[in-house]
């Protein structure tokens, strides 16, 4: 681990995801569903199926509209 994240992590900057589990972040995926721009990092950090946000209680429209980003 380079010097920048050593530092980083000590300083708690990426508090967003220091206790984020898999179902919490399909939680915040489903809340913010509308802003696509936000969830987009979550998204693709967790590797999210349309099939699980579906069953979280999203839209089908709204996962279809995110697109390439879900499989």
């Amino acid at each position: 681990m380079g010097k920048a994240k050593r530092r980083n992590l000590k300083q708690e900057i990426n508090d967003k995801f220091k206790y984020m589990t898999r179902e919490s972040a399909l939680n915040t995926v489903i809340k913010n569903i509308d802003h696509k721009n936000e969830i987009i990092d979550t998204i693709t950090l967790f590797g999210f199926t349309a099939e699980e946000m579906l069953e979280a209680g999203a839209e089908y429209e709204d996962v279809m509209a995110l697109g390439g980003l879900v499989s």
